[in-house]
């Protein structure tokens, strides 16, 4: 069975901190080690369902998103994959 999620990793602790903390109050998210397949300087990224994306990025809008990275992370029984997404304006 196919799992996919959102993953937004980070630059810095605290950066993964604060955005923790803007999403939590209206979302299932989770904090979680960085997956290796994502090359980001904090070792923290924040693992979010695909069907709250359009919700989250919304919330997230004013924010600054230097050194931010969004990913979706697909798994099955046979692989995993990790995109690269854009940040939507």
């Amino acid at each position: 069975m196919e799992k996919t999620y959102m993953i937004i990793a980070f630059s810095s602790t605290h950066q993964a901190i604060h955005f923790e903390k803007k999403l939590l109050p209206q979302f299932a998210i989770e904090l979680i080690p960085t997956p290796r397949g994502i090359t980001a300087s904090c070792g923290l990224s924040l693992k979010f369902e695909r069907d709250d994306l359009q919700s989250v990025l919304k919330v997230l809008e004013d924010e600054e998103k230097t050194g931010l990275q969004l990913y979706q992370f697909i798994s099955d029984a046979q692989q995993q994959k990790i995109i690269k997404m854009e940040w939507e304006a």
